[in-house]
This record gives C-alpha cells, sequence and structure tokens, in this order.
C-alpha cells in the first residue's frame, strides 16, 4: 500500500517532446502548498499498484536506460536535471512512431513516500499528451472577470510510471498506466523496459479475463447461466492452489462439447499458473453480478453459488405479451 498524503515533492522538473525536444533548464523545488498537491496527484492519480513491474535487459539491466538513470537520482539527487534530461532523450528516440503524440514530460522526485509502513524515495514519470480548456473565474476590483486557460488535468489518465527506491542492493519496484492499451509497446517495452515482476499475478489475472470473456460472450447460456459461471469461476480460483483448464472445465461447467471445451483451452492453455490470491481480489472487482435487459432495467445479484441463484431468480416467457420475464423470489425489502 502506497500513500503520498505527507509525501514532499522535492524536485521537479517539465520537459517537452516534440519534433524538437525542449528541455527544462532548472531543477525546481518546494512548490507552493497548492502546485504541490496538484503534480502529486498528476503523479499517483490512477497508477495500478496492484500490478508491480522490474527493469529488465537481455544481457545487463545496467544498459536500461531508465533504469541506470532513476538509480543515478536516488543515489545523489543534485544529479536529478541531468538524468531528467537523460530520461527526456531516451523517451524521444523510442517516440518516432507517427502515432504518438507530442507532449509535455513531467519528472519529479518524491521524498517521504510510505510504502507498507516504510519511509520510501519515488520518481514519478508522466507524459501528458493533451491540454485542455479552463475558465478561470475571478473577482477583480468587484467586477468578474473570466479568461480561458490552457491547461494539464491533473485528474486525467495519462501515460506514467511511479518507481520506488527500495534501497540499497535491492531492485527498484515500478508501477505504470497507460492511456491506452496501444500505448504499452512504446512506454512499456521501449521506454522503461520493464516485465511483470509476480508472473503468477500476471497469470491468474489474465485467465480471469479470459474466463469471464468467454463466459460472457456465450450465446448458448442464458444470463442467469452466464451469472453462475461467473461466480463458480471465481470459487474455482479462491479454493484451487494451482489454475489447470481441464480441471477448471471439468469443475465450473456441467456440460460442455468438444468445441466449447476447445474455445476455452485455447483461450486460457497459456495462463495455467500458480493462482495468486490478490489477483482473485481485483478480478471480483470486474466480475459485475448484473442481469442487463433491454427495458433498461438492470438486476444486480449478489449470490454466489449457482444454484442458490436458480432457486432465487426463475426465468419465463409470457404467451399473452410476447415477452420474456423474471421472477425474483425474496423474505422481505431491505
Amino acid at each position: 500500500m502506497l500513500e503520498v498524503s505527507e509525501s514532499k515533492l522535492s524536485k521537479y522538473v517539465v520537459h517537452h517532446v516534440g519534433d524538437t525536444l525542449v528541455l527544462g533548464d532548472e531543477a525546481l523545488s518546494q512548490p507552493e502548498t497548492m502546485l504541490e498537491a496538484a503534480f502529486t496527484q498528476l503523479a499517483f492519480n490512477k497508477i495500478d499498484l496492484e500490478q508491480q513491474f522490474e527493469f529488465f535487459h537481455e544481457s545487463d539491466i545496467g544498459l536500461n536506460e531508465v533504469y541506470t538513470y532513476v538509480n543515478s537520482i536516488f543515489d545523489q539527487d543534485t544529479s536529478f536535471l541531468e538524468q531528467s534530461n537523460h530520461i527526456a532523450t531516451h523517451l524521444k528516440s523510442v517516440s518516432q512512431h507517427p502515432n504518438i503524440k507530442h507532449g509535455d514530460l513531467f519528472i519529479g522526485l518524491f521524498d517521504n513516500c510510505l510504502w507498507h509502513n516504510e519511509v520510501k524515495k519515488a520518481i514519478a514519470i508522466v507524459k501528458i499528451d493533451e491540454k485542455e480548456m479552463f475558465l478561470d473565474v475571478k473577482n477583480e476590483q468587484n467586477k468578474m472577470v473570466v479568461n480561458g486557460i490552457d491547461g494539464i488535468n491533473v485528474k486525467k489518465i495519462n501515460n506514467m510510471a511511479v518507481i520506488m527506491d527500495m534501497g540499497p542492493d535491492v531492485a527498484p519496484a515500478v508501477f505504470m498506466k497507460t492511456k491506452k492499451k496501444e500505448d504499452v509497446v512504446y512506454w512499456q517495452e521501449r521506454f522503461l523496459k520493464i516485465k511483470v515482476a509476480d508472473e503468477h499475478y500476471h497469470k491468474t489475472e489474465l485467465a480471469l479475463t479470459e474466463c469471464k470473456k468467454y463466459i460472457i460472450k456465450e450465446e448458448n447460456y442464458t444470463n442467469t447461466e452466464k451469472l453462475g459461471y461467473l461466480n463458480k469461476t471465481l470459487e474455482y480460483f479462491r479454493n484451487e492452489e494451482e489454475f489447470q483448464v481441464d480441471n477448471y472445465i471439468d469443475t465450473v461447467f456441467e456440460k460442455t462439447d468438444s468445441v466449447q471445451k476447445d474455445i476455452i483451452v485455447n483461450s486460457v492453455k497459456p495462463y495455467e499458473t500458480i493462482i495468486s490470491e490478490s489477483a482473485i481480489a481485483k478480478a471480483e472487482k470486474t466480475y459485475k453480478r448484473k442481469i442487463k435487459l433491454d427495458s433498461n432495467i438492470e438486476i444486480q445479484v449478489n449470490v454466489r453459488d449457482i444454484e442458490q441463484v436458480n432457486e432465487l431468480i426463475e426465468v419465463g416467457y409470457d404467451e399473452a405479451t410476447n415477452r420474456k420475464f423474471y421472477k425474483i423470489y425474496f423474505q422481505e425489502e431491505m
């Protein structure tokens, strides 16, 4: 768990990465309170702290550019401006594709970050591709003045990375967020050059995603059946130590023909792994237990057991109105 409410932005700089690289000429420090709060939100807003990465290189980790630059800052923060220039130059070198937009690059060194109650330093790298128009409303001598300002929305998702200094002789922990999936290749693989630190977490997450995708898309299942299979899938991952696709199919699905089985196997076989509990906890948030109807009505179901779902929800067809219906049983309203 990362806590930054008491963190301090000790140094920061903003560069521009475009056709021409414009480097900030000064490492700024001690911003006023509101500006520091805005930079903190920009740096840590919506960063995925459940998925941890680590730097790598095929032959020598010292040849990983960002790894080398951030470690130099952690070792000697007086080199912040020099190393941030190197980071910006490296980003420009991997941003040559025409689909990669120009933008501003914020790099900040934060002190007093709490990582599992241990005080750490963190470097935030945020690439801002888009600016927005804001209205600046002021009362000047009892007269309201409105101006348009081209600025940065600090709550918006950008391509970003947070690198935690884990101490001497320990590799930095890296956390990442991309604005869109297409940015993963250039941001994760080319710029940061990082890989998933916990392979079991990564594979468990992918397996749960693919299982969910298959169940939702399978047209032969009714909505209540889909709900039940999603719940049984989560139950399987909670109860088993290892994900094995054949065992999963036999446990979750009462009857699956060879075609359906082949679809499931082809989708999730590469993700067989030791099951990560933290990945299950994250997946549960996305396994929405809802039945959506074309009448703009949604039925929220928090029952995990498929047999219990079948006892509480009944699907029928009304010949008089030529419409389907759900009958829901309950003891009393809450």
